[in-house]
């Protein structure tokens, strides 16, 4: 061992952790842990004198009850006396070496785990937030620490065990939570308010002023809104941590037909008022707008919530989530070959006459003996949510379900556990939206990657749907051109102002009725397909064909289905102009404004140099 790294009496240090530091990379040479022992101050709080001795100095205390316990840690003390005490030189400032044991009575440890001695062990700085920033990522405790071990070379190099990490990032969350899970939630909602001001936020308080329900929307979700909050879901399914709170999401589908978020809800219950407060924040987060249609499960208490708060609001019921109730209540018909699921989901998903549901709906009833079925009366009283036919004047986007929200929970159970603190939940929840952002980013870099695949190079029709319609939409739109070739045109009749088609498939199938004034284009089909869906069917692309328009009027071009579906201001509640990331912004405004502002510099220092050159001229003068 080298000479400088031994301990002798006399020796000196500026301060007691110059002394520490010392005697424990001694330690790490030779084979021991360091353990502080006793330290003395004066009245001044200035340490006096300090010991550091081997770490199995001493001897486990003796248990002294009459009965022992089951499980006892084993003993690692010696009774070893190796030490180092050092005493502060009043003269000097100094700390000195006063007492020194060099021996051990133990066998010591080798180098190669001398770095699992406690002394030795320590997460960094840089090493504590590598861990964090993986923590946050959704990265284990236990990949962290390999992968920290790969970049290393070992895990012998890195410094510290696993247990280490885990105690490191355990006492990190209890800091966070130091005022306590509210505390921590309202500190955070504070720091995304101060990054972008149109951060959204509420929370209900009850008579004790503890708080129950929670709202929350970030900037982009406000943005997201604007352009595609006509159809909307709402679903309360999947419960968040061990107090089992419902988290509930409000969600649609951007141009793409692709997930977008637009604000998220943690209920403290699901009671008629709790509903209330929720679907009264999130009209105010989004300045009033109340959707055209919103999709959600079979919940009494929403319904009366949905109803009170957007009366203006089409409900629609859950068609999934119909069918599983179905199953739950009458399963047994789909075990002994009936066609009772059959006649139900003709009911629900073909029949586009109300006088003809009706009928078959009384048919159904009797034929299989249901007419006094409790669920199924049920449903029949809420027939204007969910049958096809009922549905024929609300705009859905071709939304039927709550499968978009189905989808979102599978995502977050990915991502969020049960032992997740409030702030770590909020954390979590954030890389589920990031995820589905990403994935529109794709989605339209793809789109101006790929130029879309016409069927038909040379048709007017599908050239222009091409450059207006996002990619999947346009693959919507071509099928439909496509189905169009197989319609012929049964009968038509003339009156003044418009004329009357009637339009079928080749091959049969139901007729359809179609009315176009041949001045403005307008056209209505029987099927209502485009009122619903925003996108022209079959029907009428094959009557407008035969007429000889071959484009689409611009009134029958719906924004959101378009590539320009983003374009437009959005506002926030409070009249601000939202931007998804101000910094962003900030940063772009000075990069267009630097060129202008060195011009201004220049020429205002070109003219106080011409102002100080006339100065000393006339001083010469």
């Amino acid at each position: 061992m080298e000479e400088a790294l031994c301990p002798k009496i006399g020796m000196e240090f500026q301060s007691e952790d110059e002394a520490y530091n010392f005697y424990n990379r001694y330690g790490l040479v030779v084979g021991f842990s360091v353990r502080k022992d006793y330290l003395n101050k004066d009245k001044d709080g200035v340490v006096t004198s300090r010991r550091y001795t081997c770490c199995k100095e001493g001897f486990k205390p003796q248990y002294e009850g009459d009965v022992k316990p089951k499980r006892t840690r084993a003993e690692t003390k010696t009774g070893c006396e190796a030490k180092m005490g050092i005493i502060l030189n009043r003269e000097t400032m100094k700390y000195q070496v006063r007492d020194l044991v060099i021996e051990h009575n133990h066998t010591l440890h080798i180098s190669e785990y001398a770095h699992m001695m406690r002394s030795q062990r320590k997460v960094s700085i840089s090493q504590g937030a590598q861990a964090e920033i993986a923590n946050d990522a959704g990265i284990s405790l236990k990949q962290s620490h390999e992968l920290m071990g790969k970049e290393a070379g070992g895990l012998g190099n890195i410094g510290y065990t696993r247990d280490d990490l885990k105690r490191y990032l355990r006492t990190k969350r209890e800091r966070g939570l130091k005022y306590g899970e509210t505390g921590a939630m309202l500190r955070y909602f504070e720091e995304q308010k101060l990054e972008n001001p149109s951060f959204f936020h509420a929370e209900q308080l009850d008579c004790e002023e503890q708080i129950t329900n929670i709202f929350w929307a970030d900037a982009s979700m406000l943005m997201d809104y604007t352009y595609f909050g006509d159809v909307i879901t709402f679903d309360t399914t999947y419960k968040t941590n061990k107090e089992y709170r419902p988290l509930g999401v409000f969600v649609g589908f951007n141009q793409f037909r692709q997930l977008v978020i637009f604000g998220a809800t943690l209920l403290y219950d699901e009671t008629i008022e709790s509903f209330k407060w929720v679907f009264g924040t999130f009209v105010e987060a989004v300045c009033g707008r109340h959707p055209k249609t919103i999709f959600t499960d079979q919940d009494a208490a929403m319904a009366a919530a949905i109803s009170a708060v957007m009366p203006s609001t089409y409900h629609g019921l859950c068609t999934f989530h119909i069918r599983v109730n179905f199953m739950k209540h009458l399963g047994n018909y789909y075990k002994d070959g009936s066609n009772l699921p059959y006649r139900f989901g003709e009911c629900m998903y073909e029949i586009e006459d109300e006088n003809e549901f009706i009928m078959a709906w009384d048919a159904m009833l009797k034929e299989h003996k249901l007419e006094t079925n409790e669920w199924l009366c049920g449903i029949y009283a809420c027939r204007k949510k969910w049958a096809k036919c009922f549905m024929k004047g609300a705009w859905t986007a071709g939304m039927r379900s709550t499968q978009l929200s189905e989808s979102l929970n599978a995502s977050i159970k990915h991502y969020l556990k049960l032992d997740h603190n409030l702030v770590e939940f909020f954390k979590h929840f954030d890389r589920v939206v990031d995820e589905k952002r990403y994935n529109e980013l794709k989605a339209e870099y793809h789109s101006r990657q790929k130029l879309p695949m016409l069927g038909l190079q040379q048709t007017p029709v599908l050239i222009q749907a091409a450059c207006i319609y996002s990619s999947c939409m346009f693959v919507a739109f071509q099928n439909e051109y496509d189905e169009s070739t197989t319609m012929v045109i049964l009968d038509q009749k003339h009156t003044i102002m418009h004329v009357e088609y009637s339009v079928s498939h080749y091959d049969g199938g139901r007729a359809r009725r179609l009315i176009l004034n041949p001045i403005t284009k307008d056209i209505t089909c029987s099927c209502n397909l485009f009122e619903q869906e925003g996108i022209l069917y079959s029907h009428a692309l094959k009557v407008y064909d035969m007429v000889g328009t071959k484009f689409i009027p611009d009134q029958y071009v719906t924004k959101r289905w378009t590539k320009k579906a983003r374009s437009g201001a959005s506002v926030d509640c409070k009249g601000r102009e939202i931007s998804s990331d101000p910094s962003l912004s900030i940063s772009h405004r000075y990069r267009l404004l630097a060129p202008e502002m060195v011009r201004l510099a220049t020429r205002a220092a070109m003219s106080e140099a011409a102002t100080k050159f006339e100065e000393t001229k006339r001083q010469k003068n």
